[in-house]
């Protein structure tokens, strides 16, 4: 009898033990595809910051929200840029010369620069948080005589080609970025805690 019950006891054990493992092994699981996922959507949304969203900014820094505004991510992607002064100033200026009212947090959700709202076609959506929290400038004239960054704000051309084609001797190629510290937070909007964040070095 004492023999049987010992047995019962320790293959209870071993049982409760593997259901522990099951369980355990599925939550792990589970919470490794919900941050990949909050991970992709944090990648996406900085492609499209850096790749398409920052370059309209950079031709058009008079009014940057406009011209967002006028390309038409803000209806697309739901794009919500922070008050144009402080954009404008975190592209143009050090750090050290931004206004007191423009956050340099590393928290990307407070005082977020750009807010993209990412669909997702089985759940509901990923916001994702962009800010920028620190410049350091290749060009130490301050705004507007200096653009912070060297190089062409178009981000199309560095030189006429004249010195090649025209056989001029001097070529006035311009390679001097500004670089730029950014953070990022993509988070699921229904449950905060799916989020995943990067840091991001852009030279620009």
């Amino acid at each position: 009898m004492i023999t049987a019950l010992m047995l019962t006891l320790i293959s209870l054990t071993i049982v409760m033990y593997l259901m522990y493992m099951i369980t355990a092994g599925v939550q792990m699981s589970g919470a490794n595809k919900r941050y990949k996922t909050a991970l992709e959507a944090s990648y996406g949304s900085t492609d499209v910051v850096l790749k398409d969203v920052l370059p309209i900014v950079f031709t058009n820094l008079s009014t940057p929200v406009t011209a967002l505004s006028a390309s038409g991510f803000a209806s697309s992607l739901d794009l919500s840029p922070s008050a144009g002064s402080c954009l404008k100033q975190k592209l143009t200026r050090p750090a050290s010369k931004w206004s007191a009212a423009c956050s340099n947090s590393t928290d990307a959700k407070t005082g977020a620069d750009i807010t993209l709202t990412l669909n997702s076609t089985t759940a509901s959506p990923f916001k994702v948080y962009t800010k920028i929290v620190e410049t350091m400038c290749s060009d130490p004239r301050p705004y507007p005589a200096g653009n912070c960054t060297g190089s062409d704000l178009s981000g199309l051309t560095l030189d006429s080609g004249s010195s090649v084609a025209g056989g001029n001797n001097g070529v006035t190629v311009q390679h001097l970025p500004a670089t730029y510290r950014i953070e990022v937070q993509g988070e699921r909007s229904t449950n905060p805690l799916e989020k995943a964040k990067l840091s991001v070095l852009y030279a620009y």
